[in-house]
Parts: structure tokens; C-alpha cells; sequence
């Protein structure tokens, strides 16, 4: 796998000034967020002359570009969407019965009609200077040159402590497993995972690389197992839930943070993007690849609703019958869960500047109180949210992965059509744009207090 860099200057945030070193953060790692990392991604990009958008000089240097076709963008793109959050899926069809349906096509619907528009707004950007080179076209690279260095700053901040607190989630989730599997305590199974975790973070990325294929097989055994135990149940003893015509209102928006927390790579697409032969082709790539993941989700989480009914643990390993088929279940888990956290904690390391690898002894000594630091940070943070899987989950998809991946492309996307003097043109997805914002924001409002309220009650 080849890994795509994207470089974040941080030295104006953390106040380390103009002699700041620009911190290299890697796409491949914040895609490890969400599932697998792309089996093909470009090295790199390299700059673009102030080019037409449609033009057939712009045509051609897309097609020398990428070296992704068609087939191989949808199943990166299915990929990064297809992730550990599928574990608390079934959950939230408990939350809201049958409504659940509805909300994750709302929520599949209105993460692809965005992650279309990252794809309008690089080819829009590829007409306006930065005045200087740029090593990649990603997504801080929308953000800079939509709003500047500040705007930069502000995308940037937010996406590393999405990955942070996602890093946190994913602890707290394999404590869950291990605790189901081994039956030791669910702290001190996160310590555990913790410890772990810190020693992989030494692993170099291109070796990770090789893994991320295991880490996608482990998924699928996972499903496998999960489902080849509902198989042993007799349909006729299915619960069959009753459709609830009135419920809470509030568990639409926890429902909403655990559906949308599964679609949280949308930092990662730029490079999909321009990893592609025929950028032109990348709305039909999307709609492919969030529609193989919707039938994904909606399979596994509807029918563990239909067999278990409302009485739902928020990771649905727990509920499992068979043994066996249980404890190989929570054991695939675990593999995926536990080859994801160690690179989301080595990105929140590069980005504050305290990440070692390849430094002089000297330095890497000065370095390693900070790192160790951060490590115990995370660790504490997550014993002390052991049992709150639904909750954290909701918090980083309501909030975080809802700014990232709704309000963020939004208003880029219509900052870039006013420069483009294309509004007229795009008068409509405009229009859809501000009623998103306006909506990412409210259920950002909503489900964060919600969150909040569970996980301090």
C-alpha cells in the first residue's frame, strides 16, 4: 500500500512560531478511523498549473494524475466506510425501532451528496492559486484555500481531536469485547489494550500498511461469525418488535451520532479522489460504495433488531447466543479494533509535534515525557468512559464526525462556488448546502448535550 502524505503546519497553532517544522500526518492513518486504509493510493500530487475546470488540458492531467480505476475507488471508498462502528449499529435500531431504517438512508444520503461535493470543490480549487507549492491536495488543502491559514487551522484541530477521541471510542469498545470474551474486568481490559496500543505505534506505517487487509478479513469473519449465530435461532422465535408510531425524540439524535459516527472518513476522500484515473467518474464511484454500505449496515443492524428485539447492548457481541460463535466474534473484533487505535493515537503524536520516530536520541528523550503523557491521557480517558460505548459513540458522531463530515464540506463547497462565480450555477446545491449547515448544526447541539447528559448519568 502506498501511503499518501499530507503535511498540517502546526507551528503557528502551538505557538512554536516561524522556525516551526511542518508535521507530517498521514491520510492512510486517519482512514484507520473508520475501517481499512486504501489499497491504492497515489504517492503523491504534485502542483497544478492554474488550469480550466472542464478544459481538455484539465482533462488530461487528471488522467495522468491517479492510477485508480473505477472498480478499485469504489471498493477503497466502501472500505473507509465500513468500519468498527457497526458495532453499536444495532443499538441504535433499538433506539428508535423501526424508524432506524429511514434515518440511515438520511444519514447515507446526506454524507454521499457531500462527499460528491469534495469531489466538485478539488476541481474548482484546481483553478486558484496558493501562491506556492503544495505537496497534496487534501482535505486541509480545501480548507486553506477556501479560508485561509485560519480556516486551515480550525479543519485541522477539529479532525485531529475527531481521530483522538475516536481513538478513546475504540479503546472503550475493546474493553467491551475482551471483557465478553476473557471475562476479566472491562477497565482493566482497556489498560490492557492501552499498553498494547503504545508499544504498536513504533510499528512503521508501511508495514501497518501490509496489515490492513487482515484488519479487513477480521471484519468480515466478524459479520460472519455474528450472523451464522442468528442462523442458529429459530425464526419463529424472533422478537419481532412492534413499529413504535411515537418514539423519544431524544434517541433520534443518539441514534443519528451512532449512524453518522460510521461514515467518518470523509477527511480521507481528497486522496481517493485524486488517486483516480477519471476524477469524472467519482460520483458514481460514491453512490456505489455508500450504497454497498448502507445494505451493510442496514442488513446486520435490522435483523439483529428483528431476533433480539428492543433489549439491545450497545455492542451486540454481548448478545449473542452460541458460545463459540460469540467468543470468535468478539475475538474478530478485537483484531480490527486493536490494528485501528495505535495509528489514530501515532496521528494526534505527529500533529502535536511530539512524535519521535526519526529523531536525533537526544531529542527523542525530550519527547518521550509528552508522548507518554498523551498515551496516559488517552488511556485514563478511556477507563474513565469504561461502559459508555453508546454514548461516547453518539458524542464523536454527533459532534466531531458531524462537523467533518456535514457542515465542513458544506461550507467549503459554498465558499468555493462564490470565488468560482459560479453561484447562479450551483444555486441549488447552494441552497442545499446552507439547509445542511443548518442541520448539522442543530443535531451537533442535540446530540452532544444528549451525550453528555448519558454519560454523566
Amino acid at each position: 500500500t502506498l501511503v499518501e502524505q499530507q503535511r498540517l503546519h502546526w507551528g503557528d497553532l502551538w505557538g512554536a512560531g516561524r522556525h516551526a517544522t511542518p508535521v507530517t500526518m498521514d491520510v492512510w492513518s486517519i482512514e484507520m478511523l473508520v475501517g481499512t486504509a486504501p489499497t491504492r493510493l497515489k504517492p503523491e500530487c504534485l502542483d497544478v498549473p492554474e488550469l480550466l475546470p472542464g478544459s481538455p488540458e484539465a482533462k488530461s492531467h487528471e488522467a495522468e494524475d491517479g492510477d485508480m480505476n473505477s472498480y478499485e475507488t469504489i471498493l477503497n471508498l466502501a472500505n473507509t466506510m465500513m468500519g468498527s462502528g457497526v458495532l453499536a449499529v444495532p443499538y441504535a435500531f433499538g433506539l428508535i425501532n423501526y424508524w432506524a431504517v429511514l434515518l440511515l438512508f438520511v444519514v447515507v444520503g446526506l454524507t454521499a451528496f457531500t462527499a460528491c461535493l469534495i469531489g466538485e470543490k478539488l476541481k474548482m480549487a484546481r483553478s486558484k492559486a496558493l501562491g506556492g507549492s503544495h505537496p497534496s491536495r487534501d482535505y486541509t488543502y480545501l480548507a486553506e484555500i477556501s479560508y485561509g491559514q485560519c480556516g486551515k487551522c480550525v479543519v485541522a484541530v477539529i479532525t485531529v481531536l475527531e481521530v483522538w477521541v475516536a481513538a478513546v471510542t475504540f479503546l472503550v469498545m475493546n474493553g467491551s469485547n475482551i471483557q465478553g470474551l476473557l471475562g476479566v474486568n472491562e477497565i482493566q481490559a482497556v489498560l490492557v489494550c492501552t499498553l498494547v496500543s503504545s508499544v504498536m505505534i513504533f510499528i512503521p506505517l508501511r508495514i501497518y500498511a501490509y496489515v490492513s487487509l487482515a484488519s479487513l478479513v477480521a471484519l468480515m469473519m466478524a459479520s460472519m461469525c455474528f450472523l451464522g449465530d442468528l442462523s442458529t435461532i429459530n425464526t419463529a422465535k424472533w422478537s419481532y418488535p412492534e413499529l413504535q408510531l411515537e418514539p423519544h425524540v431524544g434517541n433520534f439524535f443518539r441514534a443519528y451520532g451512532l449512524f453518522i459516527f460510521c461514515f467518518a472518513g470523509h477527511p480521507c476522500l481528497p486522496a481517493l479522489h485524486e488517486g483516480m484515473q477519471h476524477t469524472e467518474r467519482w460520483t458514481g464511484c460514491v453512490s456505489w460504495s455508500f450504497s454497498i454500505a448502507a445494505v451493510y449496515y442496514l442488513v446486520l443492524g435490522l435483523v439483529t433488531y428483528l431476533a433480539h428485539g428492543d433489549d439491545l447492548h450497545p455492542v451486540f457481541t454481548k448478545d449473542m447466543s452460541i458460545s463459540w460463535l460469540k467468543h470468535m466474534t468478539a475475538a474478530f473484533f478485537a483484531v480490527k479494533i486493536q490494528l485501528t487505535t495505535p495509528v489514530l493515537m501515532r496521528v494526534v503524536l505527529q500533529s502535536m509535534q511530539i512524535w519521535p520516530e526519526g529523531r536525533h536520541v537526544n531529542e527523542f528523550i525530550q519527547n518521550s515525557l509528552p508522548v507518554a503523557l498523551v498515551i496516559l491521557l488517552t488511556g485514563t480517558s478511556a477507563c474513565f468512559l469504561a461502559g459508555e460505548v453508546a454514548a461516547l459513540a453518539s458524542f464523536v458522531g454527533a459532534l466531531l464526525v458531524n462537523l467533518t463530515s456535514i457542515v465542513i464540506p458544506c461550507v467549503m463547497y459554498a465558499r468555493l462556488s462564490v470565488w468560482s462565480q459560479q453561484p447562479g450555477k450551483n444555486k441549488l446545491k447552494l441552497v442545499m448546502c446552507g439547509v445542511l449547515v443548518l442541520f448539522g448544526l442543530i443535531t451537533a447541539v442535540a446530540g452532544t448535550y444528549l451525550a453528555v447528559l448519558d454519560m454523566t448519568h
